[in-house]
């Protein structure tokens, strides 16, 4: 196996300890913005890389592109180069009715399919994907304390197949207990415990499978002023910790 970063050519120590990654490469930009003294480290093969400073502290933002095989080479590779904590900021699709657009889930566990890349990493051996539960239990008090917006701690599943999710799939899913879907975290906490690394995420909620007027994803450009309430916060939660 590589042990060695072939897609993020970045420098050693290009890389800070306490990283943000997000799928959207102008969503990468976005985040990076709120941070001092940026330099861009990495744009080869489209996983944007930036290093910068919140708070006076070092903190990298990373572009892990779509899906469990894409985020799969980038965790990897951020580990590699020195990543020891990576907390996810992405979208997630509302599976239970009384989360709506613009409400946040902190996942505290990552249901997936048979069928799902993340067996790959573990040799078809069914781990739980579970972030670390004292990072994702004080990531959690820390934006509940900060935010108006409603916050959910709950059980999400990563699904791949985004044009498969249908009415039947969300209504199964949410009688199981799911209270939202995505594509990349149980990837990432995985392989974070498969490497000895830390990982949280902070999901925001963009859209619903089960309220139909909520269907629709909306403008980045909306989804992002959502975001401008919620990066600082977590910026400022990675600046302060010291696990």
């Amino acid at each position: 196996m590589y042990r060695k970063p072939i897609h993020i050519k970045a420098e050693p120590g290009k890389v800070a300890r306490k990283v943000v990654t997000v799928g959207d490469p102008d969503r990468t930009r976005f985040i990076a913005s709120f941070l001092k003294n940026v330099e861009e480290v990495n744009t080869h093969r489209g996983f944007l890389v930036y290093t910068g400073e919140f708070n006076g502290e070092k903190i990298s933002v990373a572009c892990h592109g779509v899906g469990a095989p894409s985020a799969a080479i980038v965790f990897e590779e951020l580990i590699m180069l020195g990543a020891g904590i990576i907390i996810r900021m992405g979208t997630t699709g509302a599976l239970i009715p009384d989360l709506h657009r613009g409400d946040i889930v902190v996942p505290c566990g990552a249901a997936y399919l048979p069928t799902s890349p993340v067996l790959q990493l573990t040799e078809n051996i069914i781990l739980p994907a579970v972030p670390d539960i004292e990072l994702t239990y004080e990531l959690y008090r820390h934006v509940k304390d900060r935010v108006k917006r409603r916050i959910v701690l709950g059980t999400i599943i990563s699904n791949d197949m985004f044009y498969m999710e249908s009415p039947d799939l969300a209504r199964k899913l949410s009688r199981l207990g799911i209270v939202s879907i995505e594509m990349e975290c149980a990837t990432l906490f995985t392989i974070s415990r498969i490497r000895g690394i830390r990982s949280g995420a902070v999901l925001l909620v963009s859209n619903s499978l089960v309220n139909p007027d909520e269907a629709e994803i909306p403008h980045s450009s909306i989804i992002n002023e959502y975001y401008s309430e919620i990066v600082p916060i977590v910026l400022d939660f990675l600046s302060r910790i010291n696990f």
